[in-house]
């Protein structure tokens, strides 16, 4: 399966929890067949999903810290989760190029989310990736 596959489902088990659902081996196979899982996209996606989820509090402390003029608890939930998997990323995925993640992340707010959203997940990430590179 593709990487954006997987990061997709990531994303989406990401806001299940946000939501409070479960977000866990049931709701990925509502999502996509298990024979269509490699051993490998089930080890990102279980890193992803559980890395993401206990360092949330990190990760919106820097969402927020690059938000400006808006508070991590006002933003849209689908985009908050998009930001926290590619700030995981970003911060504990040497094996996913920055680029790559942004990139992707914007493309995950088009298909989840808004345009206008696109823009905004693009400045926050952006600018979180220029000072982490500094």
């Amino acid at each position: 399966m593709a990487r954006s596959t997987a990061r997709a489902a990531a994303m989406q088990l990401i806001f299940a929890r946000m939501a409070g659902g479960e977000g866990d081996e049931r709701t990925l196979e509502g999502l996509i067949a298990p024979d269509e899982l490699t051993a490998e996209d089930r080890l990102y996606i279980t890193d992803i999903l559980e890395g993401v989820w206990s360092q949330r509090a990190e990760l919106d402390e820097k969402i927020g810290t690059y938000a400006r003029d808006w508070t991590v608890a006002r933003m849209a939930k689908v985009d908050l989760a998009i930001m926290r998997l590619s700030a995981y990323e970003l911060a504990n995925r040497p094996d996913v190029p920055p680029a790559v993640s942004i990139n992707e992340a914007v493309e995950l707010t088009r298909t989840f989310s808004t345009e206008e959203s696109g823009a905004f997940v693009n400045g926050i990430l952006g600018n979180m990736l220029r000072d982490q590179a500094r």
